[in-house]
């Protein structure tokens, strides 16, 4: 498969609001792409989209060679995801949650009770598995939304804000895993973020999106070569600005 994610022209449109706006986009099996956007750039609406959460208005998209509109459910199979607006349910404790959510993928017994034991040590809740959730911090209830995300071994990850709420050790620490999964298990990332840094430490390629509309796209390095940028939170501002140039 050359192209594990793939969308051309998709489009949204809410009304009379066109939220994402004809993206054409590739991305290449085994690499971590960076999303960038201010709120409201159309990052989450273009993650739900491709996993058929959302019906897009216009426009074609294949995920691992799926339609996004015909073949949502395999989609999903395939795929891990966590949502920015996470909620845990918090009468229950995390190893509970996530025998709850391997069942989703027809995962039972010693099956899934070895995939916890795998997932529990990379996220630190070895004290804290079998706590109600109730009594998590902001960063534990984070780490339970990504260990969830990963609990049927998911070919690609699609991760909306993911390191919201997690201290600088621990976000270190999970981008670590993200390098890991990626050169070792050749797990494709899409991740959407605020934090401009991230983004510069894992990411060959990154997209930057503003008003809903891939004003660019391609790897890091050629992108600040070509703008004249040093570091990454330089160039994002430049391209906004250079885009509000043009509208203006």
């Amino acid at each position: 498969m050359s192209e594990a994610i793939s969308v051309q022209g998709l489009t949204k449109r809410f009304g009379s609001l066109t939220a994402v706006d004809s993206i054409n986009l590739s991305i290449a099996p085994g690499t971590i792409f960076g999303l960038m956007g201010h709120n409201g750039a159309a990052k989450t609406t273009l993650i739900r989209m491709l996993l058929g959460l959302t019906h897009p208005s216009g426009g074609s998209g294949r995920v691992l060679g799926l339609d996004i509109i015909d073949d949502t459910i395999e989609i999903r199979r395939q795929c891990g995801f966590l949502p920015t607006d996470f909620k845990l349910p918090g009468d229950t404790s995390a190893r509970q949650f996530l025998r709850y959510i391997a069942s989703m993928f027809d995962l039972t017994g010693s099956i899934v009770d070895k995939r916890i034991d795998e997932l529990v040590p990379l996220f630190h809740l070895d004290a804290f598995i079998d706590q109600r959730m109730s009594e998590y911090s902001t960063g534990m209830i984070q780490k339970v939304g990504l260990a969830q995300a990963l609990i049927n071994k998911p070919s690609i990850l699609l991760l909306d804000e993911p390191a919201a709420g997690i201290d600088p050790i621990g976000r270190h620490e999970f981008l670590a895993l993200l390098r890991t999964l990626s050169s070792e298990q050749g797990v494709t990332i899409l991740f959407s973020t605020h934090i401009l840094s991230d983004i510069e430490s894992v990411c060959e390629e990154a997209a930057v999106l503003h008003e809903g509309k891939l004003i660019a796209e391609g790897r890091i390095d050629e992108l600040k070569r070509r703008h004249g940028c040093d570091r990454m939170d330089d160039l994002y501002l430049k391209l906004v600005r250079e885009v509000g140039a043009c509208q203006g």
